[in-house]
């Protein structure tokens, strides 16, 4: 289900399993989609992100603050 919302998103996943079987099951993503209340669910949860991107804002650069950044 997280892949699957991180795709929505229109994010890329980054998954690093090398077990053969995990792999197959992350390409099932691809075949289904959730729905909207579970998507409404899932974006109620809070978020912590580990990198917070302060290098890439800047006054003279395409996003002045965080919040243009992850938007």
């Amino acid at each position: 289900v997280a892949l699957r919302w991180i795709i929505e998103e229109g994010a890329t996943p980054i998954v690093k399993s090398f077990n053969s079987e995990r792999m197959k099951q992350n390409l099932q993503i691809f075949d289904w989609e959730l729905s909207e209340s579970d998507s409404e669910k899932i974006k109620e949860i809070a978020q912590h992100r580990g990198f917070k991107g302060e290098r890439f804002v800047s006054e003279f650069g395409p996003f002045k603050t965080l919040e243009d950044l992850w938007e």
